[in-house]
């Protein structure tokens, strides 16, 4: 079993915060010259939400911490987007499902320590370690890369315009 230790998880944290940081100072200084300023807002959005996760609990257990964190992020992303009107992206995407995952998997490791009273390491702690890491740095990538490398709006594009297909005409 492969899980992040604790003394190890704070210098993590740490520069995932300051990716984060760099992410929006590079959206900012990239966007000078453009109209669309939708990754700044972006950047700005997840910099200000890491760093308050840090800082203010909203609840004793950290676990639920984050997870309420996730989601009123994924919220304010899409209150911003009405709100600014700015376009929808690939970072966006990549950004809000990342934060999906994120509170997933938080909150299948809180449910597995706090109401199951789990204390044996297996496979779910170390998909939890490792699995919101990766998140987190795909985040961080996705404002410097900036193209759908993982496909996964075009797996959004496949899934949701499926659905939404018009009745042919007989």
């Amino acid at each position: 079993m492969y899980y992040v230790d604790l003394s190890l998880a704070e210098y993590i944290d740490a520069f995932i915060q300051w990716g984060f940081l760099m992410a929006m100072l590079f959206t900012f200084v990239s966007s000078i010259n453009t109209p669309n300023k939708s990754l700044v807002y972006l950047a700005m959005i997840m910099l200000s939400s890491y760093l308050l996760s840090d800082f203010t609990l909203v609840f004793q257990n950290a676990y639920l911490n984050w997870i309420s964190f996730d989601i009123v992020t994924i919220l304010i992303i899409f209150l911003a987007q009405k709100v600014l009107s700015f376009q929808s992206s690939v970072a966006k995407n990549y950004i809000v499902s990342g934060l999906l995952i994120n509170a997933c998997l938080t909150y299948a490791i809180y449910v597995d320590l706090y109401i199951n009273w789990n204390s044996e390491p297996w496979w779910l702690w170390s998909l939890y370690s490792m699995g919101v890491n990766i998140v987190d740095f795909v985040m961080i990538a996705i404002f410097f890369i900036n193209k759908d490398f993982l496909g996964l709006v075009r797996l959004k594009n496949i899934l949701f315009t499926a659905r939404v297909k018009p009745p042919s005409a007989m």
